[in-house]
């Protein structure tokens, strides 16, 4: 399985149209159930791992957060802020679009290229860059790491 195979079917901008064309919300409803992001934040994020083929050691690893503080975001113990959540999408090595998604699942803004801060984490993942690039970059450009 591959990690866009757990992501919806249907596009944000095509469920708006068929929100705005139904006549009866309920039966939008019925019809799009698994559009729903309805999946408590860390079963969505134990499915990508387990998309992902990778070991959680490896992608925690990767993602540069202490190892205790994510196994409590797998476990559901903890919530992650943006910053750790993004900091778990350079550990399953997503791509931005992946990401956003991720985010949003989340409740949280997407990466917007207008913030300088969120532009330097677009150009390390567009760059395929690791946890330990965009740091660096965040670092000398004078903004919080994500791992801090």
């Amino acid at each position: 399985m591959k990690k866009g195979d757990l992501m919806a079917e249907k596009t944000t901008d095509e469920l708006l149209n068929e929100i705005k064309q139904t006549g009866e919300i309920e039966d939008f409803l019925e019809k799009n159930s698994a559009e729903f992001s309805e999946k408590p934040l860390h079963k969505y994020i134990n499915d990508l791992i387990d998309a992902s083929g990778d070991s959680k050691a490896d992608i925690i690893a990767r993602s540069g957060l202490n190892r205790i503080y994510a196994y409590q975001i797998l476990s559901g113990k903890r919530l992650p802020s943006r910053d750790k959540l993004i900091a778990f999408a350079f550990g399953l090595q997503l791509g931005l679009d992946d990401t956003d998604r991720l985010l949003k699942y989340a409740g949280y803004s997407p990466l917007y290229a207008r913030s300088k801060r969120d532009a330097i984490i677009i150009s390390v993942i567009d760059k395929h860059g690791n946890i330990f690039n965009v740091n660096e970059k965040l670092y000398d450009n004078g903004f919080r790491i994500l791992t801090a």
